[in-house]
């Protein structure tokens, strides 16, 4: 099999649900074209997992968060990041 050169998208992906499921479906598109391959989609399927946990974590914090202090959050906060702490 010949090397092919890996080309990565000259736009930044949007920073959205919609955006990661963008750069998901570029990346089959590009395996089914030959511009990628197998080990190259399996990172960028990682990486979306982890984007995806993160953001799950996010939610889970800020629904006990609400339980616990029975504050309301409100709609502008629920996708704001959350502080974990100081670096050390």
């Amino acid at each position: 099999m010949a090397n092919r050169k890996l080309t990565t998208p000259a736009t930044p992906i949007v920073r959205t649900s919609a955006g990661l499921r963008d750069a998901i479906f570029d990346e089959i598109d590009a395996i089914r074209a030959g511009t990628s391959n197998p080990t190259r989609a399996n990172a960028v399927a990682k990486l979306a997992t982890g984007i995806v946990e993160t953001v799950r974590m996010e939610v889970e914090v800020q629904r006990h968060l609400k339980q616990q202090d029975g504050a309301a959050i409100s709609a502008a906060a629920l996708g704001a990041p959350l502080s974990l702490g100081a670096s050390a």
